[in-house]
């Protein structure tokens, strides 16, 4: 029997899964660094932020269980699911302790900067960290329930029934669970943590807090601990029947076979290598127009709009990290261009699969926005 260590190398890891939550860990913390100091106003950011960070990465961590390659791929082998649910662990955990420590600095570092009292700033990470640790415990049953609703199920049986009124015919009716398992997962971490969130926020206004309240908070975490130690049992009676589901039902919503016309400003010139890199870079980043426009606004709005902040700054930063960072994956298809261009009459650096114009014309957004930025920050020096 192949080990776990041998499984996972056909797991192909993602970085998306960490640059995600980092973006959203900075806006985070932009909004609370803006917040005024306002302890209630922090509290209700940080109640419903923290499960909008959980979110924002919940598929790149759970993308091993069911969505990865290698589960369709080794799906014919005679491994039990055991396997394949300890390969995708490890990526989850991963991935969940990196979003729990950006939503960390996230959180402590918006608190310390409106300078608001330690054991108040204290208590906004302990409120984050409590509905994280109930993510810890409940998020194994996203992919649980998925491959257990994820099959077929026979026409008279209410599962398929399910199917079908909540797919609405957008999707295979195998593939609605997929829908819909993400968010409710998060949302039951969030009400689950809330009890002891409402507890820790009244010890640390030195209220009274009913014992009760301490139960139930003590009752949610262990309703979260029983959840995620069934979620393999039904991860391992449905992982079979759910798999080919999801993987055509991604087939289905792939999107037309003609891919997006890159922008005119990026086919400039004739240079054949940086007209290869750039539509490799536009046709391999996930909505590339949203994130060029998300910079360049964000950006005007630094620029005309608003006041020019650190915080605002650091959301411009992070957009213009969304829009660049993608190429990291088109800088790895290098070699495969070397051997496309070696024989073509093309100067040495092209042959090599190299374009440095071509970086340097994806850049221009970044260095536009840089220096709209820089202009309004130094409009207000007095």
């Amino acid at each position: 029997m192949p080990s776990v260590a041998m499984v996972r190398r056909f797991d192909v890891r993602r970085w998306a899964g960490l640059f995600v939550p980092g973006l959203v860990a900075v806006a985070g913390w932009a909004t609370l660094a803006s917040s005024g100091g306002d302890a209630a106003l922090m509290r209700g950011v940080v109640f419903v932020g923290g499960p909008l960070l959980l979110l924002s990465g919940l598929h790149a961590r759970l993308d091993g269980y069911l969505h990865a390659r290698a589960r369709q791929r080794l799906l014919p082998l005679p491994l039990p699911p055991q396997r394949h649910w300890a390969a995708a662990r490890r990526p989850h955990l991963e991935g969940l302790v990196w979003t729990g420590a950006v939503g960390i600095a996230a959180v402590a570092g918006g608190a310390l900067a409106t300078g608001l009292p330690r054991p108040i700033a204290a208590g906004l990470v302990a409120d984050f960290v409590w509905v994280w640790l109930m993510a810890l415990l409940v998020e194994p049953v996203v992919p649980a329930a998925a491959a257990w609703l994820g099959r077929r199920f026979d026409e008279d049986r209410p599962e398929r029934r399910w199917q079908v009124k909540l797919g609405g015919g957008w999707t295979l009716p195998e593939a609605v669970v997929h829908l819909y398992a993400p968010a409710l997962g998060v949302s039951l971490s969030a009400l689950l943590a809330m009890p002891g969130q409402l507890w820790l926020d009244r010890r640390v206004d030195g209220l009274a807090s009913p014992p009760a309240l301490l139960v139930v908070a003590g009752a949610a975490m262990v309703v979260a601990a029983v959840a995620g130690r069934l979620a393999l049992g039904a991860y391992r009676a449905g992982m079979f029947g759910a798999v080919p589901w999801v993987h055509e039902a991604v087939r289905t919503l792939a999107g037309p076979p003609v891919p997006e016309e890159v922008p005119r400003w990026l086919r400039h010139g004739r240079d054949p290598m940086r007209r290869l890199v750039v539509q490799q870079f536009w046709r391999t980043t996930p909505v590339p127009g949203v994130r060029l426009w998300a910079l360049l606004l964000g950006a005007g709005w630094v620029a005309l709009a608003a006041d020019p902040s650190v915080p605002a700054a650091a959301v411009v930063l992070a957009l213009a990290a969304g829009w660049l960072l993608p190429g990291a994956s088109v800088a790895a298809l290098r070699p495969e261009r070397a051997r496309l261009a070696a024989a073509l009459p093309l100067p040495p650096s092209a042959r090599r699969g190299r374009s440095w114009s071509a970086w340097a014309l994806l850049s221009v957004p970044v260095v536009a926005s840089a220096a709209a930025v820089a202009l309004a920050w130094s409009r207000s020096v007095p």
